[in-house]
């Protein structure tokens, strides 16, 4: 986790986390309450060692997906799942109500923001979690990503524009699979 704010489900429960790097420790803001963290990786990337206030705790990673942020640990015998989220990727999630299986998706601004850029163009074939518009919000860039395998329909802003909340910044279809597949 690098420093930033986030939305974590642990086990069906959300919680915000803001994350601060402190020298070689990290300073955890968990719901309000804060919380000095070192960890130390083991086994192939697959054991974490955290000492969180001062108590150690072994964290087993039995399934990891980085770039979606899920992952599924053994701690103290319990098998838990974990969805890590950038605090803009929930909301976003929130207003587009985290369609999946849907045929087509809405991108669509999490929060006021000026556009800095497209990523992909019209009649482009992106896969789910790709960059579709770089939004700067609150002095951040942040990367909006598409949310299903798909080819964009329409880029519906122009670099430079300001846009609120809400706003339908682009539209991609599911695509077809390849035949044979």
């Amino acid at each position: 986790m690098s420093e930033g704010r986030y939305v974590v489900d642990i086990g069906g429960a959300k919680r915000r986390v803001a994350v601060a790097a402190r020298g070689a420790r990290w300073e955890l803001v968990l719901d309000g309450e804060t919380h000095l963290v070192e960890q130390a990786v083991l086994e192939r990337d697959e054991v974490v060692h955290l000492l969180v206030d001062g108590r150690s705790y072994l964290v087993d990673l039995v399934e990891k997906d980085w770039k979606r942020g899920r992952f599924v640990i053994n701690f103290f015998a319990d098998q838990i799942e974990v969805r890590v989220r950038d605090e803009l990727e929930a909301v976003a999630e929130e207003i587009t109500g985290g369609r999946g299986g849907e045929e087509s998706f809405e991108l669509r601004a999490p929060m006021p923001g000026i556009v800095v850029r497209a990523l992909a163009a019209p009649g482009e074939t992106v896969a789910r979690g790709q960059g579709l518009l770089v939004l700067e919000a609150m002095k951040m860039q942040n990367e909006l990503a598409s949310e299903l395998d798909g080819v964009v329909q329409e880029i519906l802003v122009e670099d430079g524009q300001m846009v609120d909340g809400g706003t339908v910044l682009a539209r991609v279809a599911r695509s077809e699979p390849p035949a044979g597949t």
